[in-house]
């Protein structure tokens, strides 16, 4: 241990001085290097909350693939009726496949709160501005409730996505999207018309 002690012996007697200055300068050091080592526990966790909901998403898929086996998906050239039958037998073998379904079975409370916080980082970012004239010009839908597993109602507009605010959201595959309707965000399978699941009580880019 002496090596870690610079020890100071008086000439003429007296008390001895101990000063400690190589050991408080290792404990500094490697407090130093953990610090600058360790993540930050907010980017981790975000990252484990994108992977729960990578892995979600990804369940929702295989179980819609098994529902869509054995039918014949529509060319764009067929008849709109043609395309209105497949939606309904899609949307009710997922129905079929999913009937205890409930909001959050995607969208954890966990999860939404990720969202809620990538959307407010967009909204109040150096986007901001230019996310809530994309949200506007779009007509946003308001006074609207959709319930999950249901279809997206015939007739009522879909609201555009700001291109800047979907860059700062998880990435789905073609099958699926995010739309807003009011202050829900709502997972919609696109061939089937369906409600996936949804954020209720979202602050969206709206302006008034």
């Amino acid at each position: 241990m002496d090596r870690f002690f610079d020890i100071e012996r008086p000439r003429n007697g007296g008390t001895r001085k101990v000063v400690i200055t190589s050991l408080v300068f290792a404990v500094l050091a490697s407090t130093f290097a953990a610090s600058q080592t360790k993540p930050p526990q907010r980017v981790n966790q975000n990252a484990a909350l994108s992977a729960d909901f990578e892995k979600r998403v990804a369940d929702y898929m295989k179980l819609r693939q098994s529902a869509q086996s054995g039918l014949t998906t529509p060319k764009n050239t067929q008849s709109p009726s043609q395309l209105t039958e497949y939606q309904h037998q899609l949307a009710d073998r997922i129905r079929s496949a999913r009937p205890q379904a409930q909001q959050g079975d995607i969208f954890t409370p966990e999860i939404a709160a990720l969202f809620r916080h990538l959307v407010a980082q967009s909204i109040n970012g150096p986007r901001g501005a230019q996310i809530r004239k994309s949200y506007e010009r779009a007509e946003p839908i308001r006074g609207v409730h959709l319930e999950l597993n249901q279809a997206y109602p015939d007739g009522m507009a879909l609201q555009s996505m700001p291109p800047s605010l979907l860059l700062n959201l998880p990435k789905l595959p073609k099958e699926l999207e995010y739309r807003f309707v009011d202050h829900e965000l709502i997972l919609r399978d696109i061939a089937a018309n369906l409600v996936v699941d949804f954020i209720p009580d979202l602050t969206t880019p709206a302006t008034k």
